[in-house]
């Protein structure tokens, strides 16, 4: 769902941290983006994200440098404003980030501000807190809200220790008393814990060099560690597990046993590689293991766990809530994704969007991005011959993400830094803007989100040769307004009505929407309203209002905005109990679910002088979906009896509700209980699910349909609500798994579905090196016929479903490239069949396969012959004993073709009856001949002049030819003869 765009920039290192005999070792992103800190041997830098500049920077004297050691590594607190960093001697120097009252930068206002640049940059110093000294090595620092994660060499161990740390525990600035040693085992260290790994079974004496961690509301803290030698294990603290159990008796086992429960996850355990035995696991332990692991980045927002490893692929591991057990989902590999040949190296750096669907991966020779379902979204990769010409080898050291997701700051190192030193790069994303405003209904228009702009896809309103012409400048881009953006930077939300004319973006506070009749955005007359409430939970249009989800004043609510008023008016407002998380709106239908795992459906009903929110009901799903936060998007299908019959607001009762939950699409159908409470079943029926759009109106042939994508592929089910229908197992009170009805495999990433047009659009990455110094990112959009692989899913079920192809061909008979689409169907089911037909069948009234019934199929429409022969044309000859002894003889398809005065693909049967030297040529050119005269198709009598120049050099098959149509004059035919020049003949003018 991201892509990168334009061109790179650099950010330039200022003084004092400019010093080419200190480059830039580190840069991180502080927790929330705000800042970043860069950091070399002897300074620390800290950085605006945006506008990018600095705010602060701290030189180390050489006497600080002598008695501490040089800079290694820097850590951001929890709270943003705090930083250690860690020196080559196991000290670490506690800095603070202090307000200044005056403006960091002068504000000349000789210029429009861009995206976040409106507010007056502010100033900050930072402060030096003192210096601590750490026992025993320090590998690695993980700052918590109210304590600091320190992992030691010896022994292996990890120190946990207070934060904000103890004056007693630190050497103020400018003392000369060493610091005291941190371990943990002094009296003065009482507030400190130290966990002991020396003698644990599970870690083997390995020393724990990193430490990652995550805490998602009702689930127990995630600490992710990856030791010295390779292996990667989530670990949780008992006390977490303890405190989420509601039986006692587990709750004291967990009380009373260790401090840790770990589970390994790299390399992972039999039960999540399929292993047969004990011997099969340490062979396959000992070989995974060879592909150390060197790095791990967790997204627990949608429950996975991403391992860098030394041989630059990526495992992402599956994270279910405690305790279910890891699973591999799938495994990232550039090499062969990118069709590679350099050797990339080893990981070394990994980041999460804020939303988690997508993952930048740094290597030793560039970096990629990937979807959430493992699809490559952009890369940039130096290869041998720009190591040549260069004579300099880079990596990747540092990467991160800052607010917004649209911009990717990276920190590139040079192997020979006296020539070139580190450099920050910024590489420009743009974005699909359902990660954020999900919207399964609305399959229309492809929608893009860019940092100051939006970009529209308008090729579902354009004519047919537009949508599949990948000339066609079919986005519409949509600058955001300056005034709104500087200030409310970054956009949060967008979101596109149904009819493509109506646009909303939200930012960090306020909204503002466009009108594509007028062109024009609508901002609010009184800035002070804009900044008292924040948009949480999305945005949706019906028709020219706009619902809003927002916090206000410590409250959630729904709002209605009109397009035709000011949005100082609100025309209705709705308390919630609990923030909305996801909101979709279908027909009239309002679904809001919120974080208390809840599910409301409202109606909103026009009035004559406004509109108004019904509430129709709720349903809690308590027990049924685990974490309310990890739902992405939600819709419903609804049974045909209820839309014609029943009340609406009885929908939710009786409604089939679809989630997608993490990567898992996930179908809850209705069951009354014999209390007529309802229950609901869950069935999930896909896993790595990206995306999903269902089909409610329009097509008939596809209402219903279900439609995901899994970073490789579009899976479909055709009709959602037939899985209503699959028979419950008594005994395990569960529903049978359902299997797709069709998988496309797509060379782009979907956006959108022209159900009209039978048409998937979507776009890929494309990186312009080769002529030009720096790299240029474009974002090519591509298309997908997919008529031909539902009609071939109708017509290859047992039997045939020929009335359910015939219906669904007749909502797209009208494209000017219907017939190039049964064409697809019968060049793909060929190609399948021929090799496995042998010459014997070619008679049989029992063939194996489906292409009598394709053949048939094509029998119902009139462009059957040309569809036929255009075919065979671009098949092999080999094949064409196949088709011809199922579609008919060529003899009589071509005699068939000139009763219809069907000349242009009476020609191509020519070609046909001549490949298969089934003989004819003159007489049958002769006639085709003279019917295309009649018909005025002289280029095509000019064509047919050739061929029969083409099968005899020696001009006599023409020349009878064109004696028998009487096109030249006699004298002229005879001269032409008596010279035997066939220049003389071809060169007339017809």
């Amino acid at each position: 769902m991201y892509w990168p765009t334009s061109t790179t920039r650099l950010v330039n290192s200022q003084y004092p941290l400019n010093d080419g005999d200190a480059p830039i070792k580190q840069a991180r992103s502080s927790r929330k983006g705000v800042f970043f800190a860069v950091l070399t041997k002897n300074g620390l830098g800290v950085w605006d994200a945006r506008p990018t500049v600095m705010q602060a920077a701290a030189l180390r004297s050489k006497a600080s440098l002598e008695r501490f050691g040089n800079n290694i590594d820097v850590y951001w607190a929890h709270d943003g404003r705090g930083l250690m960093v860690l020196t080559d001697t196991s000290h670490i120097l506690f800095y603070q980030l202090v307000p200044t009252s005056h403006p960091v930068y002068d504000d000349t206002a000789l210029s429009t501000p861009g995206p976040g640049e409106g507010d007056v940059i502010m100033g900050w110093n930072l402060r030096s807190i003192g210096v601590a000294f750490v026992m025993g090595g320090c590998e690695s620092i993980l700052p918590q809200t109210s304590h600091l994660l320190i992992t030691l060499r010896h022994p292996p161990s990890i120190l946990e220790v207070p934060w904000p740390v103890p004056s007693h525990l630190v050497t103020p600035p400018g003392s000369h008393f060493p610091p005291p040693p941190l371990d943990g085992a002094s009296e003065a260290q009482v507030e400190c814990k130290s966990f002991d790994f020396s003698n644990a079974q599970w870690i083997r004496g390995e020393i724990p060099s990193k430490l990652y961690s995550h805490r998602t509301p009702g689930l127990p803290a995630l600490h992710i560690m990856v030791t010295s030698k390779g292996r990667v294990f989530a670990v949780y603290r008992n006390s977490h597990l303890a405190r989420l159990l509601a039986s006692e008796s587990p709750k004291q086992e967990l009380e009373n046993g260790r401090e840790f429960i770990e589970e390994v996850i790299h390399p992972l355990p039999v039960s999540a590689q399929n292993c047969g035995s004990t011997s099969d696991l340490q062979t396959a332990d000992s070989e995974r293991l060879l592909d150390k692991a060197v790095e791990a980045v967790i997204n627990l927002r949608l429950g996975f766990v991403a391992v860098g490893l030394e041989s630059g692929k990526v495992n992402v591991i599956s994270l279910p809530p405690w305790p279910s057990p890891p699973k591999l989902s799938h495994t990232l590999d550039l090499k062969h994704s990118g069709n590679i040949r350099v050797d990339l190296g080893r990981v070394t750096s990994m980041a999460y969007t804020g939303d988690g669907y997508c993952l930048a991966v740094g290597y030793e020779k560039g970096w990629a991005v990937w979807s959430l379902g493992g699809r490559l979204n952009g890369m940039s990769v130096m290869n041998d011959d720009e190591q040549e010409e260069s004579n300099k080898e880079s990596c990747i050291v540092d990467l991160f993400w800052i607010p917004g997701n649209l911009e990717l700051f990276t920190l590139r190192h040079f192997t020979d830094f006296t020539s070139r030193q580190p450099q920050i790069e910024v590489i420009s994303f743009s974005k699909s803007a359902t990660t954020n405003q999900p919207s399964p209904d609305n399959t229309r228009y492809a929608f893009l989100q860019m940092d100051d702009k939006v970009l529209v896809y308008r090729g579902a309103d354009q004519p047919d040769m537009s949508v599949i012409n990948p000339e066609s400048d079919v986005w519409q881009s949509i600058k955001i307004p300056a005034a709104y953006i500087a200030a409310n930077w970054p956009i949060r939300y967008a979101s596109i009505s149904p009819d493509g004319k109506l646009i909303a973006v939200a930012g960090r506070r306020g909204l503002t929407h466009y009108s594509a009749s007028s062109g024009r955005w609508k901002l609010f007359p009184d800035e002070k309203q804009e900044q008292k409430f924040q948009v949480k939970g999305g945005m949706v249009w019906f028709h020219h209002v706009l619902v809003v989800a927002v916090d206000f004043d410590r409250t959630h609510q729904l709002r209605l905005y009109s397009r035709d008023l000011d949005l100082s008016e609100i025309l209705c407002s709705q308390n919630l109990p609990s923030p909305i998380l996801v909101m979709t709106l279908l027909d009239n239908s309002l679904l809001v679910y919120t974080s208390d795992n809840t599910l409301f459906h409202f109606l909103i009903l026009p009035t004559t002088f406004s509109i108004k929110l019904h509430l129709c009901g709720s349903i809690s799903f308590r027990g049924i979906v685990t974490v309310p936060s990890r739902v992405r998007a939600l819709s419903w299908l609804v049974p045909e009896a209820q839309k014609a019959m029943g009340d609406p607001a009885d929908d939710l009762i009786v409604a089939t509700i679809i989630f997608l939950i993490d990567s898992k699409l996930v179908l809850l159908r209705p069951r009354r209980a014999r209390t007529d409470e309802v229950r609901y079943d869950l069935q999930v029926l896909a896993d790595r699910i990206e995306a999903y759009w269902t089909h409610l109106h329009g097509v008939s042939a596809l209402e219903n349909s279900l439609w995901g994508y899994d970073g490789q592929d579009m899976r479909i089910w055709l009709d959602a609500l037939t899985i209503e229908a699959t028979r419950v197992d008594e005994h395990l009170n569960t529903y049978e798994t359902v299997e797709e009805s069709v998988k496309l495999r797509l060379d782009f990433y979907p956006l959108s579905i022209l159900m009209d047009k039978g048409i998937i659009i979507g776009v890929d990455y494309e990186t312009l090196t080769r002529t030009l110094p720096f790299p240029i990112y474009k974002i090519p959009t591509g298309s997908h016929l997919f008529l031909p692989q539902f009609l071939r899913y109708h017509l290859s079920s047992s039997p045939p479903a020929m009335n359910d192809a015939l219906i669904l061909a007749q909502h797209y008979q009208s494209l000017v490239y219907f017939d190039h689409a049964l064409e697809v169907l019968l060049h793909s089911v060929l190609e399948d069949e021929a090799p496995h037909t042998s010459a014997s069948k070619l008679d049989s009234s029992d063939m194996e396969g489906i292409l009598p019934s394709v053949i048939v199929f094509l029998d119902h429409f009139p462009s059957s012959p040309s569809i036929i022969v255009q075919c065979a044309r671009k098949m092999e000859i080999v094949h064409w004993p196949l088709l011809f002894s199922l579609a008919g003889k060529p003899r009589e398809l071509f005699e068939s073709c000139l009763k219809k005065g069907d000349v242009r693909t009476a020609a191509s049967y020519l070609l046909v009856l001549d490949g298969l030297e089934e003989g004819g040529d003159v007489d049958d050119t002769t006639r085709l001949l003279n019917i295309a005269l009649e018909a005025n198709e002289f280029h095509l009598c000019e064509e047919l002049l050739r061929f029969l120049h083409s099968i005899d050099q020696s001009g006599t098959a023409l020349r009878t030819a064109i004696s028998r149509v009487e096109i030249i004059p006699s004298s002229v035919l005879g001269a032409a003869s008596t010279s035997n020049d066939g220049d003389t003949i071809s060169s007339c003018n017809l």
